[in-house]
């Protein structure tokens, strides 16, 4: 039997990452781990590794799912939604922006695509 591993490094659900960050923003750490670790299905220690990235002020790769559409639209869509910081984590994570990048990117969008 062979077993063939493929280490897939810190990838995080943007939506998991965001709940988690707002979970070590009110100081509560090991809830934020444990979230990880329940929704993206990881270890413990690589659960911790990810929350000691976000509370560290990084933003960790996603899944791709390129039928959401392009990078506009998608972070369009959550803005609508009432999902401002996971459409800033995106943009963040697909194209390595700063902070104030990404907010200034998502700030700029047009509520409608022709707009």
């Amino acid at each position: 039997m062979v077993r063939v591993h493929i280490d897939l490094g810190l990838i995080t659900p943007i939506g998991v990452q965001v709940r988690a960050h707002d979970l070590i923003e009110a100081g509560r750490f090991t809830d934020a781990v444990k979230l990880i670790s329940e929704e993206s299905q990881v270890s413990q220690d690589e659960a911790e590794d990810v929350a000691k990235a976000l509370q560290a002020g990084h933003v960790l790769p996603d899944f791709p799912m390129p039928w959401e559409g392009d990078l506009p639209t998608r972070a369009r869509n959550l803005v609508s939604a009432g999902r401002r910081k996971e459409a800033v984590f995106l943009v963040r994570s697909k194209e390595g922006m700063s902070q104030p990048e990404a907010e200034a990117f998502v700030d700029s969008l047009p509520s409608e695509p022709n707009a």
